[in-house]
């Protein structure tokens, strides 16, 4: 729309669009710079910290483009080839920069705010006023549900998508109005590129149809319906064969997803029942407007028993539906109207019914990056109903004939939402920050122990334990334990949790009594685990049970054979337990998997010392130091064998081997 249809009558902040950027571009520094010192956070590991792929530049891209999202050897998921390869980019330029990849996530967010208010004084301000379409702006970008988006570098897919689909819709104002072709091709790239940021673009394959429906379309009669919208049918025929493709596009080309699927991040995933569905997507909508009206307490994960377990007959999930049934009746009674309220109505639920829960399961039940497209329907009609409150007419083009309990409920709510996100911004600091500030709020939360525990477990791990004692190390293993702990009580049948809780009780407790209880109960869980099988066999070892240690170590071999200490445990345990022949066999058997390490080698020459056949012993010990010329004990026993047998030769090789391994081990 041109300025000249834009009443700004007294107001003349409102005749220059760039002077309302400007206002935009400060205001998210505002609150949103103190981002920009933070370092990285809940899931930026995937994205650029330690991704591999994102990490070898703008060469990464054709691969970026031909491979899913992530993957390792658990799991493999999506396909986000273009948020992906821009951080590959930004490592390309900036390195591992964390303060420029928050700059960069405010500038999105800023200029998505723009974008957004361009079109709203397109679509709304004809229905409204200046007043009206400036209040929508200002409670949507002031509002700390945007916290999660615009302070996680991982959401940047967020930021991406919506910027996309925004111009995209944009486009297709244009193709209808100015009826220029490019103008939908624009629109269906724009498009394009929203989804491959992120699928929650889906969303507006449901809100772009709406908004051209709340624009264009006229119902008099069929021929001329299908005359006079000619190009709003073409627009939204040709979006709903591109999402298709789209969506059916992964699957063409890579693998199913994989995906370790739990309970607690979503009970829907194991009840399938639509009672269960219905029950667990009605009280999950009422927590999604919950945090647009009171965003408080904000958190970086819901997921089961934060959320708790609800059925058809509780009395929320009761009061939900009967809430969500009065708007529906209330939106289809008014629906010809097209009045503002219904529009912001039908944004928000058209924005939310992809995650709502009723059509598929959503990590975590709730997220905040969730209802980052779905605001921008709620802040119009939470300005709207400000504006009835108020008594203040919506047509308004100036805040002069605003009435004072206007501006005091504006001042009010801006105030709030700006101390809210400048003091949510702070959480996002970095991991531990964000886990250990959250969990207040999240003592019911299973995944939110066990990631904080494991945050910690990381921290004490990467201590210089030389410079450590126990007595100061104890505060934070206490903490692990206590965590781990609450997490087990809320879902018992965690195996990585009992793995990790039996870590602790191993490695700095020296209980292994205690860690075998949690690990013989992992391992009924979780077979053939590497890791787990492994823990039990420590245990067994410490508590002097050759025998059983054995059992697992072999077990684990059997897991995972590339683990040459896993092998040297084995042969020891054999050794102890006087069974050289075995040890033997193992080393044997080993050299089928390892031609490397000395590790077999060794193990031989115990067994010929065992047999009184010292010869053979020194040749396996001499073939070990040539995988592993660093042994330093090893090279000054030969040298001191050589010495006794008078080969002064080998003794002084083996002595010069020695020192360079002694050296060596000190660097």
């Amino acid at each position: 729309m041109s300025k000249k249809n834009i009443k700004t009558n007294h107001i003349p902040f409102f005749e220059d669009f760039k002077k309302w950027r400007i206002f935009i571009f400060f205001s998210v520094f505002a609150i949103y710079g103190n981002s920009i010192l933070n370092n990285y956070s809940l899931d930026d590991e995937f994205v650029i910290k330690n991704n591999m792929q994102v990490q070898k530049g703008i060469k990464a891209i054709p691969e970026i483009f031909t491979t899913q999202y992530f993957t390792d050897k658990v799991s493999s998921f999506g396909y986000r080839p273009v948020t992906k390869a821009v951080f590959a980019i930004e490592y390309q330029i900036f390195g591992l920069n964390p303060r420029v990849s928050h700059f960069i996530n405010v500038l999105l967010f800023a200029l998505t705010s723009i974008i957004l208010l361009k079109l709203l004084i397109k679509i709304i301000l004809p229905k409204t006023g200046a007043v009206f379409v400036f209040i929508t702006i200002l409670i949507w970008l002031f509002h700390p549900i945007h916290t999660e988006v615009v302070a996680s570098l991982k959401n940047r897919e967020e930021l991406f998508y919506l910027i996309f689909c925004l111009l995209s819709l944009q486009h297709f104002i244009n193709f209808i109005e100015k009826q220029k072709w490019y103008y939908l091709v624009f629109a269906i790239c724009l498009f394009i590129l929203g989804y491959l940021s992120k699928q929650s673009a889906i969303s507006f394959v449901l809100i772009i149809p709406m908004v051209l429906w709340f624009m264009y379309v006229k119902f008099e009669n069929i021929n001329r319906f299908l005359k006079d919208n000619f190009r709003v049918i073409v627009s939204v025929f040709v979006l709903l064969i591109i999402t298709y493709i789209l969506y059916k596009f992964p699957t063409w080309f890579f693998p199913q997803d994989k995906v370790e699927l739990l309970s607690f991040e979503n009970p829907t995933r194991f009840d399938h029942s639509k009672v269960a569905k219905i029950s667990l997507s009605a009280y999950a909508m009422l927590i999604n407007i919950k945090l647009l009206f009171i965003p408080h307490p904000l958190v970086f994960y819901y997921g089961q028993f934060t959320i708790p377990e609800v059925h058809i007959t509780d009395l929320l999930v009761i009061f939900s539906l009967i809430l969500h049934v009065v708007i529906l009746f209330f939106v289809i009674k008014n629906f010809n109207k097209k009045s503002i309220v219904i529009f912001g109505t039908l944004f928000y639920f058209l924005g939310i019914l992809p995650f709502s829960n009723l059509f598929m399961e959503i990590n975590g039940i709730v997220a905040e990056r969730f209802l980052y497209a779905p605001s921008i329907g709620f802040a119009i009609v939470f300005t709207f109903l400000i504006f009835k409150i108020s008594k203040t007419n919506i047509n308004s083009n100036s805040l002069k004939s605003a009435t004072s309990t206007f501006r005091y409920i504006v001042i009010f709510i801006v105030f709030a939402y700006s101390i809210k996100t400048i003091a949510r911004n702070t959480s996002w600091k970095d991991c531990y920050t964000l886990y250990s500030n959250d969990i207040t709020y999240l003592d019911n939360s299973v995944k939110a122990n066990d990631i904080l525990a494991q945050t910690i477990m990381d921290r004490v791990m990467a201590e210089d334990f030389s410079n450590k004692t126990f007595i100061q190390l104890k505060p934070s293993l206490d903490s692990i334990i206590t965590y781990y702990s609450r997490s087990l009580k809320l879902f018992p049948d965690n195996p990585k949790a009992l793995n990790n809780i039996a870590n602790i009780y191993i490695n700095f407790y020296n209980k292994p009594d205690i860690a075998i209880t949690y690990l013989n109960k992992a391992d009924s869980i979780k077979k053939n685990s590497y890791e787990i099988s492994y823990n039990i066999a420590k245990c067994y070892e410490l508590m002097k049970n050759d025998e059983g240690a054995v059992i697992f170590y072999k077990k684990t071999i059997k897991s995972e054979s590339a683990h040459p200490d896993v092998w040297n445990n084995l042969i020891a345990a054999y050794y102890r337990l006087n069974k050289p022949d075995s040890a033997k066999l193992v080393c044997e058997q080993m050299f089928a998997y390892d031609s490397v390490t000395d590790v077999p080698y060794i193990g031989l020459g115990y067994y010929y010392i065992s047999k009184k056949d010292t010869i053979n012993a020194i040749k396996n010990w001499e073939k070990a130091i040539e995988k592993n010329p660093q042994n330093y004990k090893r090279c000054e026993s030969l040298s001191k064998y050589f010495k006794f047998h008078n080969d002064t030769v080998k003794a002084n090789y083996y002595y010069q081997k020695s020192i360079e391994a002694q050296r060596y081990s000190k660097n």
